[in-house]
């Protein structure tokens, strides 16, 4: 071992110990203490009780009340994490699966299902959804903001279909940003390491009259890319331009407009072998993808009474992705009403409507083509929720559903039941029983992607992925209950189990006989491979996270999860989605948030996830510190050291499934300056 590792990872052993050692002395000793030392100087437990969310709901509501398995991310975790992007960002939330494939691809899921384009996962970004429907995920690489400007993160593990809708199956991602008004005067901050190679960022916000205000912002960054099990360089860098804006006016108190948009530009590179049917001239090459694209949302929010309230959200958005793989230009449409109000003293309804239209040109590259090339499609859809009041402030029940049609399946129906029992003040027990479904994407109907190409004989011949036109939803029933404990001041607890059943799951298999094609010559032999709905699964697991208090300097969050998975298919079934290998079983993570003396603070996050057996890797630990310091008011330094207690590791099978790419150990400082 290098010798300048041995000692870094000895001096970031000895930290965790010791840093484990004074936490659970003082835990054991919060009996002890008075009450009044609890209360931490950023947020306390308290407030953070009383934060309001709106994600389960589609209204303001308080995080400890909400009768579903939501966690909150909140700015000042962000800030303290030291952590550059958002998929990085939530490996904070208990039961989220988040691994790097290289460095600019993530597979990112909830309770299972994780993939590079893991499809049951709904994410939104203030209320416009960043998910593809080219294959019913999200392209991380693509996903980006000022982080700074990120008010929080809430994240529902678990169905939000009944009111968000078809692919919010295994859960909910809603990233919401500051109101323009929480952003006045400027920003800028800079910095670079040895992964993060250099990156920078200025915004300023100011106001419009006496109601209105605005913010500009502009970002860029550069990463270095990662290497391979055998040191070798992965090829996988990337570098990403930003700009947006965002205006929020409250002409009167009944109103209120939010105006915002951004755009984007940059590059991915990615290292590609034969198993996915490039050409013989990108064998072991780089490959570069260019991402471009923008979208602009206006939202319109009017307060008929007290307990009346209308929304109106239209948003258009444009990406454009080009590689030799792939080449795809999307534009969607989307226009959102909501409404609720009170119906006599015990009932809260919401009830809204969407309508969105989506329109792709995908022309076909050497190993890709999708037929018909260009498609739109129209998804239509209505929920209403009800939110009966049992007994006042103590016991109360929603029934809801939501009615969809797509041009795929047609119409769906996906309903849920929650129960909420507030025994006092601090604690809430709830449960849930959902429907939720997965729609065909334009992949799974219309794909055609050449596998592997090889000659027998003197015969070319492909294997070739073939989309169906017959593909069914992929459906969910979720049983789930849980229980949140948010004592005055000292701590918080949050619990959740569930037993999720699911139907129709998407698999492959071989279709037919060899057979000639006139899109690859006449002399090509293909194999076909269909995606098809062969199997059908159980899984099951519990979610647990806290948060401690320990002093009025130090606060400290602990999560672990527990999940499985039992898979029935088809003896003729080819490929799974998924299979009980390639998720971990075990994840935990332990955070310390402490402000020292002299305006330093010392941050740290540690992470243990299992192996993955079936893609042969190995469990691992992370270990992240962050050292930040206020010199003078406004001005703030830090450092930021990530993966201290090994050299690199691999988190994901890679995608050509030969070589992982690994992450490395890194560092990098930033200065940020507020004016």
């Amino acid at each position: 071992m290098n010798p300048i590792n041995a000692i870094i990872r000895t001096l970031a052993n000895c930290v965790l110990i010791c840093l484990l050692v004074i936490w659970f002395n003082a835990a054991n000793s919060l009996g002890d203490q008075d009450s009044d030392l609890f209360y931490l100087k950023n947020l306390s437990i308290s407030q953070l009780s009383s934060l309001e969310v709106t994600t389960v709901s589609k209204q303001e509501e308080k995080m400890a009340d909400a009768d579903a398995a939501i966690y909150v991310i909140t700015s000042e975790d962000i800030r303290r994490s030291g952590i550059t992007s958002i998929p990085e960002l939530l490996r904070m939330v208990p039961g989220m699966q988040v691994a790097h494939i290289d460095a600019n691809k993530w597979a990112i899921s909830s309770r299972g299902f994780n993939a590079w384009y893991a499809n049951k996962l709904l994410v939104l970004m203030d209320g416009r959804s960043i998910y593809t429907p080219l294959f019913s995920g999200v392209y991380w690489d693509s996903q980006d903001t000022l982080l700074d400007d990120i008010d929080r993160i809430e994240v529902i593990r678990g169905p939000g279909a009944t009111l968000w809708g078809a692919n919010a199956v295994n859960g909910v991602i809603n990233i919401i940003t500051k109101n323009a008004k929480d952003t006045q005067g400027g920003l800028l901050k800079a910095g670079g390491g040895n992964l993060e190679q250099g990156f920078g960022a200025l915004r300023y916000g100011g106001r419009i009259g006496e109601n209105g205000w605005y913010r500009a912002y502009a970002k860029y960054f550069n990463r270095d890319g990662f290497k391979t099990s055998t040191g070798h360089d992965s090829k996988d860098e990337w570098d990403m331009g930003r700009a947006g804006f965002r205006m929020d006016l409250e002409p009167s108190l009944k109103d209120g407009f939010t105006l915002q948009g951004d755009i984007f530009t940059g590059k991915t590179h990615d290292r590609f072998k034969t198993t996915i049917g490039l050409p013989d001239k990108l064998l072991n090459g780089k490959v570069s993808s260019d991402l471009n694209g923008g979208n602009i949302l206006g939202r319109w929010h009017h307060h008929l009474s007290k307990d009346s309230k209308f929304t109106l959200q239209l948003y258009y958005d444009r990406t454009k992705r080009n590689s030799v793989y792939m080449k795809e230009t999307r534009d969607t449409f989307d226009i959102d009403i909501q409404h609720s109000f009170r119906l006599f003293s015990r009932h809260n309804i919401l009830w809204g409507a969407e309508y969105r239209f989506t329109h792709d040109d995908i022309p076909h590259t050497d190993v890709l083509y999708f037929n018909p090339e260009s498609r739109s499609d129209n998804l239509y859809s209505a929920f209403i929720q009800d939110r009966i009041s049992i007994i006042k402030d103590r016991f109360d029940l929603t029934l809801g559903t939501k009615l969809e049609h797509n041009d795929y399946s047609g119409f769906e129906v996906q309903p849920s039941i929650r129960l909420r029992f507030k025994p006092d003040r601090y604690q809430t027990l709830w449960a849930a029983v959902s429907r939720a479904v997965r729609t065909p994407s334009r992949a799974d109907h219309d794909l055609n992607f050449v596998l592997h190409r090889f000659d027998v004989a003197g015969v070319k011949k492909i294997v070739l992925l073939e989309g169906n036109s017959h593909f069914k939803p992929e459906k969910l029933i979720a049983y789930e209950i849980g229980y949140r404990l948010v004592p005055k001041r000292r701590f918080s607890f949050d619990v959740a189990a569930f037993y999720n059943v699911y139907h129709d799951i998407r698999t492959t298999t071989f279709v037919g006989k060899e057979a000639e094609t006139p899109f690859f010559g006449k002399d090509v032999h293909v194999l076909p491979i269909k995606i098809i709905n062969r199997y059908h699964e159980d899984s099951y697991g519990v979610e647990l996270s806290t948060t401690f208090g320990l002093t009025d300097w130090w606060k400290t969050s602990f999560s672990y999860s527990w999940l499985k998975l039992h898979i029935h298919s088809h003896r003729l079934v080819l490929s799974r989605e998924i299979s009980e290998g390639t998720i971990p079983t075990n994840q935990f993570s332990l955070r310390s948030y402490m402000d020292l003396p002299h305006n330093l603070q010392l941050d740290t996050m540690f992470f243990y996830v299992d192996d993955l057996p079936d893609m042969d890797v190995p469990s691992y630990s992370r270990l992240d510190i962050r050292l930040g310091w206020t010199p003078i008011k406004n001005l703030s330094l830090s450092l930021k050291l990530q993966n201290l207690l090994d050299n690199r590791h691999p988190e994901y099978m890679s995608i050509d499934k030969l070589r992982a790419s690994e992450v490395p150990r890194s560092f990098y400082g930033k200065v940020t300056w507020h004016f």
